[in-house]
């Protein structure tokens, strides 16, 4: 208990959730905002497009990975990883009780965003004079936010564990959001199997498979076998891994 309650300090401490909440925030309000703001009236009536307002909240995933990485990384870039080794000499319970910060800030950040979506999105639809019907699936992204947030933010600290460095570890996982996904969607039915795209299909979370997306059930098992691969790793990696003399 002590270890966690060390690990939820260092969190709160390095302000690290506040400028990634806030960060989140303003994209939030940027997409969405555009979204309402340049659809046609007719179409905000339909459930599919409040769907795809709702899931706009799934970009929390993006910043949970990078959130569960800078947990491990920003302490071999600052040298205290020195003093967490001696103060838990065995290294399995203090990259447990990182793993359990990092789904938690992944949590907290996506029931942040759902909740900012959410109220922008009444703003909105209030402001064009029409109204957002939260029956149905229409809210469901929200809850699949929560779920892709969690297993990314455990997908990230698996990562940074594995490469212990800040700079490696931010870069991988942009490089491969950004070219990465792309380049095995040039394999015909390969993309919706890359990690990127079984986070997203656990935003969208429809009950069935497609060509292109995964089903919810399906991506919530393909996502923790991600996370769980690389926790696995990156536990291996430290655990045999010299301490280092300066921070890297």
């Amino acid at each position: 208990m002590n270890v966690l309650r060390a690990e939820v300090l260092k969190a709160l401490t390095t302000r690290l959730l506040l400028w990634f909440g806030l960060g989140l925030v303003g994209f939030l309000a940027l997409v969405v905002s555009i979204h309402i703001g340049t659809s046609d009236r007719f179409a905000l009536t339909t459930e599919s497009t409040q769907r795809d307002v709702f899931q706009a909240a799934g970009l929390t995933a993006v910043v949970a990975v990078l959130v569960g990485s800078l947990l491990v990384t920003a302490e071999y870039n600052h040298g205290t990883i020195n003093q967490s080794f001696l103060a838990v000499p065995i290294r399995e319970r203090m990259l447990t009780a990182k793993l359990g910060v990092a789904a938690a800030a992944g949590a907290v950040l996506a029931v942040a965003a759902g909740a900012v979506t959410l109220i922008l999105a009444e703003v909105w639809y209030a402001g064009r004079g029409e109204t957002l019907d939260l029956g149905g699936g229409t809210l469901t992204p929200l809850l699949g936010t929560l779920a892709a947030s969690v297993v990314a933010a455990a997908v990230g600290m698996g990562l940074g564990a594995v490469l212990r460095r800040q700079t490696a570890s931010t870069v991988v996982i942009l490089l491969w959001l950004l070219i990465g996904e792309n380049v095995i969607a040039l394999v015909p039915g390969a993309a919706r199997y890359a990690p990127g795209h079984v986070l997203a299909a656990l935003v969208v979370a429809h009950r069935h498979s497609s060509a292109d997306t995964l089903g919810f059930g399906a991506a919530a098992a393909i996502s923790l076998l991600y996370a769980a691969a690389l926790c696995a790793a990156g536990f291996a990696v430290v655990r045999r891994s010299d301490v280092p003399a300066t921070g890297g």
